[in-house]
């Protein structure tokens, strides 16, 4: 069996003859299993490029990281640790989207409107817990 890549345009409705509602459900799940794959093996999605805006900081320590498909961009905003075990390791990161180029972000919340992640870590950087929370 060959695998299903991830495919943005399904499901969909159009199209002659027109999907049967089983090939629109084998499309959802297809496209979740890749969605996983990717994120699994690599952390990113395929389609989006990468890019730092350094800002205030520096190429090791990016003020930013930016995923960008289109006028999609998704958008990490980094803190870096400046003493003890947490030095020169993320100690936030804040997840944002924007479907206008940048012109506009917004958290990308859960329910909870949680969307930012901060990481603790041991004397020795070992990152030891990573809570959700929604302060940048």
């Amino acid at each position: 069996m060959a695998y299903a890549p991830l495919e943005v345009t399904k499901p969909t409705t159009a199209g002659s003859p027109t999907p049967t509602r089983q090939q629109s459900i084998d499309d959802t799940r297809e496209n979740i299993a890749a969605l996983r794959d990717l994120l699994v093996a690599s952390g990113v999605v395929q389609g989006f490029d990468f890019s730092i805006v350094v800002g205030a900081g520096s190429n090791a320590e990016p003020e930013q990281w930016l995923y960008k498909r289109g006028v999609e961009w998704i958008k990490l905003v980094l803190t870096w640790g400046t003493t003890g075990g947490e030095y020169g390791q993320v100690v936030k990161t804040a997840f944002y989207y924007s479907s206008n180029s940048g012109g506009v972000y917004a958290g990308m919340a859960d329910d909870a409107g949680k969307y930012v992640l901060t990481y603790t870590y041991d004397a020795n950087g070992y990152c030891t817990a990573a809570v959700w929370g929604s302060t940048p």
